[in-house]
């Protein structure tokens, strides 16, 4: 097997070894090897099952992913918050549409305008919210990780420097 394979099958068998730790750091290909293979396992079990297998899977995979994208955060010297943000985006958008629409009926009890359209600005603006917190994520998870130590220690990119100064010799 040449470098490369090696590479996808130890990244996708160290995310299903380190499932629970979220110490350390992982490189790029350790998160997104597993992350198009798990795309495809999923996407296979959908078709085969009707979605009921592909369901079973992502609540199987939901705590190692979590998990190999804090690693891959520390890889770019980020902390775990932004993991937990991206996770719960959605309530956060969902609460950001409520404050929001909280404040136009205040607006709108004082001066007169639309319910629907509260709710469709509150709509909007919950979903903006989440959008940008979706694609400040990817940007960071697509950023390459520091080639040396950080707080969260050594491995990942810092280690992936090392691997191929080595192969260099």
């Amino acid at each position: 097997m040449n470098n490369s394979q090696n590479q996808v099958i130890e990244s996708y068998k160290d995310f299903w070894l380190r499932f629970l730790d979220v110490n350390g750091r992982s490189s790029r290909p350790d998160y997104w090897h597993p992350f198009w293979i798990n795309f495809i396992i999923s996407s296979l079990l959908g078709i085969v099952s009707g979605g009921l297998l592909s369901s079973v899977f992502a609540i199987a995979i939901i705590i190692p992913t979590f998990t190999v994208m804090v690693r891959r955060l520390h890889d770019t010297n980020r902390t775990m918050i932004l993991a937990i943000v991206s996770y719960i985006s959605g309530f956060i958008s969902m609460l950001a549409a409520i404050v929001f629409i909280l404040g136009v009926i205040t607006v709108v009890s004082t001066g007169g305008g639309g319910v629907i359209g509260t709710t469709l600005m509150a709509g909007v603006f919950g979903a903006v919210v989440a959008g940008l917190v979706t694609l400040y994520t990817l940007f960071v998870l697509i950023l390459p990780g520091n080639k040396k130590g950080n707080r969260y220690g050594d491995g990942g990119s810092s280690q992936a420097e090392v691997e191929s100064a080595d192969e260099n010799l």
